[in-house]
């Protein structure tokens, strides 16, 4: 039966958030290697395997088992625990900053404390302390036997050397009795010497010297003065020499210094979550506080081994078998190949990496039913294969043999959310990706701590999607797409300065801090793949970067810009707007108000069940729902209708007042867009955005439509002041 105490439950919640995180869903071989590089084995725990001892913790673990055997484990968050943990830490080090401060006290100051709370306690220790303590007496047996052998066999010498003691008298009494040698298990082979020619040759063996004239005479005197000798015992042979093979292996330095980044990495973050709940509890908030500009906090940059290859294709040997699992798990219509350098190159960037140096897992873009990523794990190498020292070992935990793509239709696992830009056209993510370009061009380090810095510098306001941070790893969605965006069109206008000597480069992020001051992203250059490291965030002339961003650049770089024409803020007057119902009604139909499908599909029994019967509608159900919409004639021209009505409504509303127009950026096509509100429920309540695109005709194309979050995520690049319809309002006025 599992035996898991408060105190092992306690470290284990610690160990996983550090490793995993909160809320993860994560392969359990990857939990079973997490325990295994901190020493915890199942048996630890009197459990026989790791999924047995997950099932002995369900109120911080929870299993779950999906098609074809994939088992995954997610860690729960546990307030209490977090409390007790970050309150331990705290109290470290008030105690550690309170001992410099006041020396060591007298022992007569000293009191007894009273019982200490909860205590995270690592598993196994008794069990490694009771195998060192058979270790030793084991040792001890050993090391017994062997000296009650060598007294036996000096007796046995003592006992032959009485019968030669009378005709060796006049031998001096302190002679030497010769050590009986220890017991040999196995006979060594003969050792051998080198040659000049590079053959071998036995060793000589060692004899006695020569004995000398003067030896001679004495040993012919004493032979005539005393009978003959009674012959001694043979001598016993000498000890055979021990022969030692050392075997160098290689891993074992890397997961040593891969273990010794991944404390200081812990240490840091540990460091952060302590500075975040203490200013909780002196009331103080990261977007509430005003931070000093001459003092940023810079993001931790991911410090990558040097063993790790960067150039996927030439340092890494994918097997047929595994390509092929990748060619039907994927869409046809994507290179494998390119997936897993772009993917391979993201993960080193933002620190997404997991296992060793030696076995290392990323995560892929495409997403498993449950919504896990498609996960690949390559393994280095003792022997290169075709000068490649590193190989593909797993995709989503099968080495090949498997039938993992079994279960996936032909279109294949679908790609994750890249971000609410991607749905400003139609193109989307497939020619440009803002996200993926920043973090294969910079070495950002992890996401939370990057954006996190910047957030904390820049002027207070809300970064996040609705239900962000809420028991999710992530609370700054919007800035991330804000920051990816903002640097694509930087680099698109030539607007990221370098220095002369190419030591140091920056970009205008566009946001200020509290005292109006332009923040810059100041970035140093690296060796590889990846040509840049994110060194932080600074003012010019303010702190460390701030004072390397004005000696080194001539000339600041100026922030993106994005309006150039009236075009670009407010819709022409008497332009015609041309509506794609099908695009709107087929593909985006998810992103309409269901009480508006409700309303305009009554009476269709199997589209309203389908409505009905679920709180989230899943990809087939809205292809589903949109083919019984287009199969009802009927539905079909309540919806057009409405649409039309809606867009004329807000046509009307957006000439008399052209602050209700939005202007947003798409990095796909590289220019911008309007945004107008839409009323499809109830008049005066805006329920989603239509974007406008002006036509080289003078018309405007409408085949988009977006949520309001997502639009104001779109809306945010350009600007931070935003209508009342795109806020949490919802309201036109």
């Amino acid at each position: 039966m599992a035996k898991v105490t408060p105190g092992y439950r306690l470290y284990l919640y610690q160990l996983l958030v550090r490793e995993v995180g909160v809320g993860v869903q994560t392969l359990l071989p990857q939990v079973e290697e997490v325990l295994a590089a901190d020493g915890i084995k199942p048996v630890d725990l009197e459990c026989e395997t790791v999924q047995e001892l997950v099932e002995a913790c369900p109120d911080f673990l929870k299993l779950t088992v999906f098609k074809k055997g994939r088992v995954y484990a997610t860690l729960l968050r546990r307030e209490d625990w977090d409390q007790l943990l970050s309150d331990a830490a705290d109290n470290t080090t008030d105690k550690q900053a309170k001992r410099q401060a006041s020396g060591p006290k007298s022992w007569k100051k000293r009191k007894k404390g009273g019982k200490a709370n909860l205590k995270p306690v690592k598993p196994g220790k008794r069990r490694r302390e009771r195998e060192a303590a058979e270790r030793a007496e084991a040792e001890a047996r050993a090391a017994a036997k062997h000296a009650e052998a060598a007294q036996r066999a000096r007796e046995r010498a003592a006992d032959d050397g009485e019968a030669s003691s009378t005709a060796t008298v006049t031998e001096p009494a302190a002679a030497t009795v010769a050590e009986p040698e220890p017991a040999v298990v196995a006979t060594e082979p003969e050792r051998v010497a080198p040659v000049a020619d590079g053959g071998t040759e036995a060793a000589p063996e060692q004899t006695a010297p020569a004995p000398t004239p003067e030896d001679v005479d004495a040993s012919a005197s004493e032979q005539t003065a005393a009978p003959a000798p009674t012959p001694e015992p043979p001598a016993a042979p000498a000890p055979a020499p021990i022969s030692l093979t050392v075997t160098y292996d290689p891993y074992d330095d890397m997961e040593r210094e891969l273990a010794r980044q991944r404390r200081e990495r812990q240490a840091a973050d540990a460091q952060d979550a302590s500075t975040a709940v203490r200013a909780d509890k002196s009331g103080s908030t990261a977007t509430s506080a005003s931070p000093t500009p001459s003092a940023p906090v810079a993001p931790a940059a991911h410090a990558l081994p040097a063993e790790l290859p960067q150039d996927f294709g030439a340092e890494v040997a994918c097997t047929d078998a595994l390509l092929r699992a990748l060619y039907q798990l994927l869409p046809y219509d994507v290179d494998p190949l390119t997936v897993l350098d772009e993917d391979w190159r993201v993960a080193r960037s933002t620190g997404d990496l997991a296992g060793s140096r030696s076995r290392v897992s990323f995560p892929l873009r495409y997403l498993h039913e449950d919504g896990s990523p498609l996960t690949v794990t390559l393994r280095r190498t003792a022997r290169s294969a075709s000068g490649k020292r590193w190989s593909l070992a797993l995709v989503d935990g099968d080495d090949g043999s498997g039938a993992t793509h079994d279960s996936v239709g032909f279109e294949g696992l679908p790609a994750a959310d890249e971000g609410a830009w991607s749905d400003l056209s139609e193109r989307g993510a497939a020619q440009v990706n803002p996200v993926r370009e920043l973090a294969q061009e910079l070495m950002l380090g992890s996401w939370e701590r990057t954006l996190g810095s910047l957030a904390t510098m820049a002027a207070p306001e809300r970064w996040n999607y609705p239900g962000e941070g809420v028991g999710q790893a992530s609370r700054y969605g919007i800035l991330r797409e804000y920051l990816a965006c903002t640097f694509h069109r930087a680099r698109c206008q030539e607007r990221v300065s370098h220095a002369s000597d190419g030591s140091f480069a920056a970009f205008d992020t566009g946001l200020l801090t509290p005292f109006g001051e332009d923040l810059y992203a100041c970035l140093t250059p690296l060796d590889g793949d990846i040509p840049w490291k994110l060194a932080g965030f600074a003012t010019a002339g303010s702190g460390d970067l701030g004072a390397r961003l004005a000696a080194t650049i001539a000339e600041l770089p100026e922030p993106p810009s994005y309006l150039s024409t009236v075009e670009s803020v407010v819709p022409a007057h008497g332009r015609m707007v041309i509506l794609d119902h099908a695009a709107i009604l087929t593909r985006q139909i998810g992103r309409l108000p269901r009480a508006f499908l409700a309303e305009r599909l009554e009476g269709n029994a199997q589209a309203m069940a389908i409505l009905a019967g679920h709180e989230r509608l899943s990809a087939q159900q809205l292809t589903d729902l949109a083919r019984l919409a287009q199969a009802d004639g009927n539905a079909s021209r309540r919806m057009r209708r409405s649409l039309d009505d809606a867009v004329r409504q807000a046509m009307v509303r957006v000439r008399a007042s052209y602050r209700l127009a939005v202007p947003v950026y798409d990095p796909a096509e590289n220019r911008t867009k309007l945004l107008v509100p839409l009323c499809l429920v109830e008049d005066g309540r805006v329920d989603c955005a239509l974007v406008l695109d002006l036509q080289p005709s003078g018309a405007y194309r409408a085949a988009t439509v977006l949520s309001l979050p997502r639009a104001y995520a779109c809306a945010r690049v350009i600007s931070r002041e935003q209508p009342s319809w795109l806020t949490a309002e919802r309201a036109l006025g």
